[in-house]
């Protein structure tokens, strides 16, 4: 029975009667990084072990993980104590998420929170019950009143488990009078014994503007690190890089004792001795958790190449653990850098002081650039704005149908400078086609440029293929054609009324490749025009985008044409100008649309309508949305204003469709055992669309509404009997609905002898 004598109620009228700000339980120059000492007197939350199998603020596809994961070593039923004196605030049950979970507010303003559990004790059993059966569902979510439950330091609250997602574990937070995340590791009573470094598996080096390069070439570029056996790495070779970049590590931890692998707390970047950024992960605010994918390279993560840091703070990263707070804090920029070599220093610290640190080399690449005047049989002169910069030449010859090139390199010593002009001395005869290439005296290297002395005899132009690929605010462009270009090609991108030429860049005879960074106007047809020579014979191509910007200060609203999608969007829908484009695909169930870019995190989101327009069964009719796996359904509501079906994304773009769910959900494995009267009931679910609305599990014996216990993470429900049922025949009667209202239902008669 909960204590509720008047000695504990005037305690906890004497620990409670005074408001504590939540600022006075944080001593910190951001004021929310180190917690008071007094919280050295909290307990360890279970008697199950002290392994921590997951760490604070790991990454979890769309959070920061709230708190830390205790193992219990694959088995259920281990005690969980109250950190400390306080009262039950808050009791949750879902079937998905956390499962079972408690929150206990503590006299120092802070909550502790429990989660994954088997059970409750006794008491608390009792009032979550209560307001199962008052509400007629499994999941219930319940606010208790001030002071009205005390809880005791040390305390059986619950029995550890794996209700909702995941293996038995406890998840334990610490989180702040507003529910914001802190790290539990801050408690000086629960420091672990750990003397493993962290390890920094890869580095990756992106370009960040549509113009950057690193190592020549525009896409990341990812460095392995070869293992150590000591805590400092060296890079051997020197990263090249030209533009605005941005370094991401793919790091972990590891404790004393425990094999799993955790999250990093401290890291630091050092460009040329000066701290470039750097973060410690102590407090994440819980209304900016989704920030997580600007704090991970989303795109690597949405092509599999792996979760890395980043070492710089992106553009509308508000997240309050980075020491400064500019945006851009930690992006290279090499237009404000010395052309040359650059020392930078990574540093992973964890939560007990453990470090690793890796050293390298960047070299700021001003990329040359230059044009060709004059080729003859025994020269080739350049024109060059930085004829200065120029330190060696490299002239390849070939055949036009030879698979090897001849090199030739020249050295400063033999080119001939006269203001603006190199002159390469060459012998060009025995070759049809030239490549030249200039470097400069950091070994940056400009794009090829070819010349053809001969061009192929008979040859028939080939096709010119053009590729788009949509970044968040650019498009880069790649130019192919299965014959040699044997001019440059001319690139023109058309916008409305607007035409502009852009220049592209050679990567051998066969592909050319540009980037650009379209009208913040543009919302429609953006028309890519090529005009080239392809062996020796003129051809074009025409390719036309749909894109539509959607600016990250301004609203505003489309549609695409009379029976298309309509977007809408507020300021601050994106946290910078956004190119999106959008296709669509009939099949015999519905339209698709795709909206793309798909890797980039929105801010307040964008609102995406689908009309409708037929009469016929629209209660089956809902709108769907699809992204990295199943469709999952966004509404069934149809504004009969409109004819439309609406929702807006906050996360990524992706598919959308108005898709048609009339089949009804399926009940599988149904057992009933008696049990001499302790009757014991399960079954599985399963819905092919929309999804088992778990609030629709409904099961009667007798007649009489019984709440069973729901895994959403297995689709699986069982009851067991409080009671001994009386002897002779019972009738049970299970109802499942899907979220379009779709039902099943099951009856099935039993006997207890």
């Amino acid at each position: 029975m909960l204590r509720g004598c008047f000695v504990s109620i005037l305690l906890f009228l004497l620990l409670f009667g005074s408001p504590i700000s939540p600022s006075s339980v944080f001593q910190a120059a951001n004021g929310l990084d180190t917690m008071e000492t007094t919280l050295g007197s909290y307990l360890w939350p279970t008697d199950a072990s002290t392994k921590i199998t997951s760490s604070f603020a790991e990454y979890r596809s769309t959070h920061f993980h709230g708190g830390i994961d205790i193992s219990t070593n694959g088995v259920n039923g281990y005690k969980v104590f109250a950190v400390n004196d306080g009262y039950l605030y808050r009791i949750r049950i879902t079937p998905n998420g956390y499962g079972k979970m408690l929150y206990v507010k503590h006299p120092d303003g802070y909550i502790s929170t429990y989660a994954h559990l088997q059970t409750f004790n006794s008491d608390i059993n009792r009032i979550a019950r209560e307001e199962q059966y008052r509400r007629g569902t499994y999941e219930i979510d319940v606010m208790l009143e001030l002071r009205q439950y005390p809880i005791k330091k040390g305390e059986v609250i619950a029995y550890t488990g794996e209700t909702g997602f995941g293996p038995p574990h406890l998840h334990f937070e610490i989180r702040d009078a507003d529910l914001n995340l802190v790290s539990p590791l801050l408690i000086t009573k629960y420091t672990i014994e750990d003397n493993i470094p962290p390890a920094i598996y890869r580095i990756m080096v992106s370009p960040l503007s549509y113009n950057s390069t690193v190592d020549n070439q525009s896409n990341p570029v990812i460095i392995r690190l070869p293992r150590r056996k000591h805590d400092g790495l060296k890079l051997l070779n020197p990263i090249r890089i030209h533009g605005q970049i941005g370094l991401s590590i793919e790091t972990k931890d590891r404790s004393g004792g425990s094999l799993s692998r955790a999250g990093i707390h401290r890291m630091e970047f050092y460009l040329d001795d000066s701290v470039a950024f750097a973060m410690q992960l102590n407090h994440v605010p819980v209304e900016k958790t989704k920030q997580i994918s600007l704090h991970y390279d989303l795109p690597a993560i949405k092509e599999g190449r792996g979760k890395f840091q980043k070492l710089y703070l992106d553009w509308g990263n508000s997240l309050p653990f980075y020491e400064n707070r500019p945006e851009g804090r930690g992006i290279i920029d090499t237009d404000r850098l010395k052309e040359g070599d650059h020392r930078f220093r990574i540093l992973c610290k964890d939560i007990t002081g453990n470090r690793t640190e890796v050293t390298g080399t960047i070299i700021v690449n001003h990329k040359p650039k230059f044009q060709l005047e004059h080729i003859s049989e025994d020269e080739v002169i350049l024109t060059t704005s930085d004829v200065e910069s120029i330190s060696k030449c490299f002239i390849y010859g070939k055949k036009l149908y030879a698979p090897q090139w001849s090199q030739h390199t020249l050295t400063k010593e033999r080119l001939r400078i006269d203001t603006n002009k190199v002159t390469l001395p060459v012998n060009s005869k025995r070759y049809d086609v030239l490549q030249i290439i200039t470097e400069t005296k950091h070994g940056s290297r400009s794009s090829p440029r070819f010349h053809f002395l001969k061009k192929p005899p008979g040859e028939k132009a080939r096709d010119v293929f053009i590729k788009t690929e949509i970044q968040q605010d650019y498009v880069r462009c790649t130019i192919a054609s299965p014959g040699m270009f044997t001019e440059t090609p001319v690139v023109t991108v058309q916008e409305g009324s607007f035409d502009r030429r852009i220049d592209i860049d050679a990567v051998d005879l066969y592909t050319y490749v540009r980037s650009f960074v379209p009208s913040e106007t543009l919302n429609g047809h953006c028309i890519i025009t090529v005009n080239a020579e392809v062996n020796g014979k003129p051809t074009s191509t025409q390719e036309s985008l749909e894109l539509y910007c959607i600016p990250a200060n301004k609203s505003g609203s489309l549609a695409l044409g009379n029976d298309g999608p309509i977007i809408s969007y507020d300021s601050g829908a994106v946290y910078k100008a956004l190119y999106m484009r959008i296709a669509s695909e009939r099949n015999r169930r519905s339209t698709i649309y795709t909206f793309e870019p798909q890797d980039v995190l929105l801010n307040k989101g964008i609102t995406i309508s689908l009309p409708s327009y037929t009469e016929e069964e629209n209660h089956s009719l809902g709108l769907y949305f699809r992204s990295d796996g199943e469709w999952t359904l966004q509404t069934s509501q149809k504004d009969s204003a409109t004819n439309t079906y609406s929702t807006t994304l906050t996360r990524t773009l992706g598919e959308l469709a108005l898709l048609r769910d009339n089949e009804q959900p399926t009940i599988g494995r149904l057992r009933v055992l008696p049990r001499g009267g302790n009757v014991y009931i399960s079954f599985r679910y399963h819905d092919n669309l929309s999804g088992v609305d778990t609030d629709e599990i409904k099961m009667y014996l007798d007649g009489k509404l019984v709440i069973p216990e729901i895994d959403g993470e297995h689709h699986r429900v069982w009851y067991q009997a409080d009671k001994p049922l009386a002897k002779g025949k019972h009738t049970l009667t299970i109802t499942v609905k899907d979220r379009m209202k779709n039902v099943s239902t099951v009856t099935r008669t039993f006997s207890v002898k």
